[in-house]
């Protein structure tokens, strides 16, 4: 069976991850009275801006879906080095002239998500189509030598 890994890690912000237990440990004593935007310092923790994606495959090829919303697709970058695929861009904030901010909870700024391909994916043979905020990667894979099948004539002796 093909393995995908996913190498993003999630930072912890410095000194919340006590505060963040003891807010889970109060929170099922009070029955989730008290959700995470009642203390908006963690309401941010793990919110980094940070791609989704979604890895299929069938016999063919793999399928790698990325939820870019918001993102340009001239403002997405591709590397493949090796087996390592990397998707990183930036979200651009859209700025108003004189407009004050009343409440943010959109993400901005730089991504990167890097990925180790299956062993049998053709990492030259990749399709990128960018198409309401999500990026598909379609990543054929090769066929191995030993799984191909092929005739062998009989010939008379």
């Amino acid at each position: 069976m093909s393995t995908f890994f996913d190498k993003t890690t999630l930072p912890t912000p410095a000194g919340l991850a006590g505060v963040s237990q003891l807010h889970d440990d109060i929170d099922r004593l009070f029955g989730g009275f008290f959700d995470r935007d009642f203390w908006p310092a963690l309401a941010r923790e793990g919110k980094d801006l940070l791609p989704q994606v979604d890895f299929k495959s069938d016999e063919k090829q793999y399928t790698l879906s990325v939820e870019l919303p918001g993102v340009a697709p001239e403002e997405v970058k591709i590397e493949v080095t090796g087996r390592e695929l990397t998707i990183s861009g930036e979200k651009k904030e859209e700025v108003m002239d004189k407009a004050r901010t009343h409440v943010q909870e959109r993400r901005y700024g730089s991504f990167a998500r890097t990925m180790t391909l299956p062993e049998d994916a053709d990492a030259d043979a990749i399709k990128a189509v960018a198409k309401n905020g999500v990026l598909t990667l379609e990543i054929a894979r090769r066929m191995d030598e030993a799984s191909k099948s092929r005739s062998i004539e009989v010939q008379k002796a």
